[in-house]
C-alpha cells in the first residue's frame, strides 16, 4: 500500500469518525399559535379560531365563548395554518382571551399555552343591558263584587271658631238702622 492509499484510508476514517461523533441535532418546532375572526364583534355572532399546533393540542376555551371551541384538522394550502374551528361568542360585553395548550411531546420549543385576544360590543343600534327591569309593588284594586267600598282616607278637621263671629265670642252686632 502506498501513501496514497494511507492517507485515503486516514480521510476516511476521519470523515467517519466525524459521523459518528457528531452531537445530535436536537428536532426543533415553533411554539403554538393561535388567531381569531374577527377581533371585534356582538354577542352571539360566530368566530373562526385558527391554530398552529406541532403536538397535541387541547380546545379554545374562554369566558367570552358560550362553549369551548374544537380544533380540527383542515387541508393546508400555502402557509395557512392547520388547525381551525368556529365558536359563538357570549352575551356579555368585555375584553376576552381565548387559549388552548400543545403538548409537543418530545419536542420542548412546540410546547406551550398560545393565547389571542377579541372583543364582544354592543352595536350602537341596540341595547346589551340586560332586558329585565325593576319590580313594581301591585297597584290596590277594588273589587266590585264585595259589598264594602274602600273608606277613604279620614283627615281629621279641628275648628277654630266661626268665622261669622270673628272668632266665636257672643257679642254685640250692631244693625245700621235699629
Amino acid at each position: 500500500m502506498g501513501i496514497r492509499g494511507i492517507l485515503a484510508g486516514a480521510g476516511a476514517l476521519a470523515v467517519g469518525a466525524g459521523v459518528l461523533f457528531a452531537p445530535m441535532a436536537a428536532a426543533t418546532a415553533p411554539p403554538p399559535h393561535l388567531w381569531v375572526s374577527p377581533a371585534k364583534l356582538s354577542p352571539g355572532k360566530a368566530l373562526e379560531f385558527t391554530a398552529s399546533c406541532y403536538g397535541t393540542r387541547t380546545n379554545v376555551t374562554s369566558a367570552g365563548l358560550v362553549a369551548p371551541v374544537e380544533l380540527k384538522s383542515r387541508p393546508v394550502t400555502g402557509n395557512e395554518p392547520p388547525y381551525a374551528g368556529s365558536g359563538v361568542a357570549g352575551a356579555r360585553p368585555g375584553h376576552f382571551t381565548a387559549s388552548f395548550h400543545c403538548d409537543g411531546g418530545s419536542i420542548p420549543s412546540a410546547t406551550g399555552t398560545a393565547t389571542v385576544e377579541f372583543d364582544i360590543v354592543c352595536p350602537k343600534t341596540t341595547s346589551c343591558a340586560p332586558t329585565s327591569t325593576p319590580s313594581l309593588p301591585p297597584k290596590p284594586t277594588y273589587d266590585p263584587t264585595t259589598t264594602k267600598k274602600p273608606k277613604a282616607p279620614q283627615v281629621k278637621v279641628t275648628p277654630k271658631g266661626a268665622p261669622q263671629t270673628g272668632g266665636g265670642e257672643l257679642g254685640l252686632v250692631s244693625v245700621p238702622g235699629g
